[in-house]
């Protein structure tokens, strides 16, 4: 992502290239958000306030990170579906409830460190809690969500931390669940959110063993 002035035009190429990122086999970061859109289709577009807006308030790197967290806000029941087409229109983005959004995701990657240890340390020890082993963490059990998807759905660790587990351990694609509807979205979403979220691995597979050593030893700790 890369910081300069844009128009309304690139505006709009920018949404849509965040648009199939999240809605088709389309990789946004490989192919550089390029677009072949022509700048006629948009001329006719009824929408053209929007991205005239948009890009008024947005350089290009924060108009990328202002879509990227408001395709991530799509939810099972379709909220905030942008990615899908449903529930919200264009005009939509110019909303307060997309600003909060924004800002919530910013608070969360300002604080993507510290929250991630204190999830770690959340599912640690609900899964010592309830006698799953480390591994099972990560697993369907009885054909349900893996605990670390429930706990995140739940709204008890943030999906940063999840998307990070997942780029450790590569998990979500050996999950085998019943659910053919939701869970393939979901698969989806962790790894496109992943070709965006830029990370030190090694530090959080250092955070990852030092909660399991020091204070989970006897349940996960001496397997390591």
């Amino acid at each position: 992502m890369s910081s300069r002035k844009i128009d309304d035009f690139e505006a709009f190429k920018i949404y849509l290239g965040m648009r199939n990122h999240f809605s088709k086999e389309y990789d946004y970061t490989k192919y550089k958000g390029g677009s072949r859109v022509k700048i006629e289709s948009y001329q006719n577009r009824k929408d053209k306030r929007t991205f005239e807006e948009l890009s008024r308030r947005y350089d290009k790197k924060s108009l990328e990170e202002f879509l990227l967290s408001v395709f991530l806000n799509v939810t099972e029941s379709g909220n905030l579906a942008v990615s899908r087409n449903e529930f919200m229109w264009t005009k939509n983005l110019l909303d307060k409830e997309t600003q909060e959004i924004y800002k919530n995701w910013k608070k969360r990657l300002h604080s993507i460190k510290y929250l991630f240890t204190n999830d770690s340390e959340k599912l640690f020890m609900v899964g010592t809690e309830r006698e799953i082993e480390f591994n099972d963490l990560f697993r369907s059990i009885d054909g349900d969500y893996p605990l670390i998807v429930q706990m995140e759905k739940n709204g008890e660790i943030c999906f940063e931390t999840l998307v990070i587990f997942n780029m450790i351990f590569n998990f979500v694609d050996n999950v085998r669940i019943n659910d053919t509807t939701y869970w393939p979205i979901y698969i989806k979403k962790v790894k496109d959110y992943s070709s965006f979220l830029t990370v030190d691995i090694e530090y959080y597979v250092g955070v990852i063993k030092t909660l399991l050593i020091e204070d989970y030893y006897e349940n996960y700790g001496k397997f390591i």
